[in-house]
């Protein structure tokens, strides 16, 4: 890291540099929440028989996703084809909802959802989203980051660059720019709720690790979850870790790894790629 970068880092709140990072971003964000403060809301076909309500930041920054893009695409339709009436989701890292919101509309009045993110920015469109789409009473808001442990860890807000995702540091971060944040398991979350979960999606930019290390209890049981997982290989190494780490402990606990068109996957094809989403199903 430079030594203008230092100084500029260590003079200059992060909350202020991810807002002068992208103007362009900074500014749609302001705009989408003026007009949902004067009551504009924005109604998406999210999929045949199935509409949505949203702020307009939340499908603008976040839904669209799972309409333009093949790979996130393929990811929530297969995730919509394993919905089954009475689920419950635990959604780790659970954005602005769109797979909390799916499970309550395709699981029927019966599923429950506790959904989980460290961002209070995700946090609040989690609740938004619920009211908006009168699903409240089906699901938990839990402002956490799950991990291998309970207490808490430090973690970076990466700002409106990227709709206010919280994620691990790296090296380069400095303490100033560092958050505490809660933190819980997957066992944990068992236990509070009482609740055993049929379906688990994981999406937490490179802790994929530590996260399924906390569910240990859990993912043995022999009416362990179905997994949706998004692997981040590239980020893990860069921050000096091993990815193959991951499909180890999945191995272990009795899981099967498969591509979201359901093609069984080997550990090389899941590793070379940067970023995968896979499902884990028990053997």
């Amino acid at each position: 890291m430079t030594y203008a970068k230092t100084v500029v880092r260590f003079c200059i709140p992060r909350s202020v540099r991810n807002w002068v990072r992208s103007p362009s971003n900074s500014a749609k964000w302001i705009w989408d929440e003026l007009r949902f403060s004067t009551g504009v809301k924005q109604v998406v076909q999210m999929r045949p028989g199935w509409q949505l309500t949203c702020h307009p930041a939340a499908y603008r920054c976040a839904y669209h996703l799972q309409i333009n893009d093949p790979e996130q695409v393929s990811e929530f339709d297969n995730f919509i084809d394993n919905s089954v009436e009475g689920m419950v989701l635990f959604d780790i890292g659970a954005h602005f909802g769109l797979f909390s919101l799916a499970t309550l509309h395709y699981g029927g009045p019966r599923s429950k959802v506790i959904a989980v993110d460290p961002s209070p920015v995700a946090v609040r469109f989690l609740k938004i989203q619920s009211r908006l789409n009168d699903m409240r009473e089906g699901i938990e808001v839990v402002h956490a980051a799950v991990s291998d442990h309970c207490g808490s860890k430090p973690m970076v807000s990466v700002g409106v660059l990227s709709s206010g995702f919280y994620i691990s540091p790296s090296k380069d971060h400095t303490g100033s720019e560092l958050t505490s944040t809660r933190t819980t398991t997957l066992d944990q979350l068992v236990k509070e709720f009482e609740l055993s979960p049929t379906h688990i999606k994981i999406d937490v930019e490179g802790d994929e690790f530590a996260v399924i290390s906390g569910g240990r209890q859990t993912l043995s049981q022999p009416n362990a979850p179905l997994l949706f997982v998004e692997l981040h290989n590239e980020m893990i190494r860069q921050n000096g870790g091993a990815p193959q780490e991951t499909l180890a402990l999945l191995k272990s606990l009795g899981y099967e790894t498969f591509a979201t068109d359901g093609r069984a996957l080997d550990d090389g094809s899941i590793l070379e790629k940067p970023l995968i989403r896979i499902v884990a199903r028990k053997n």
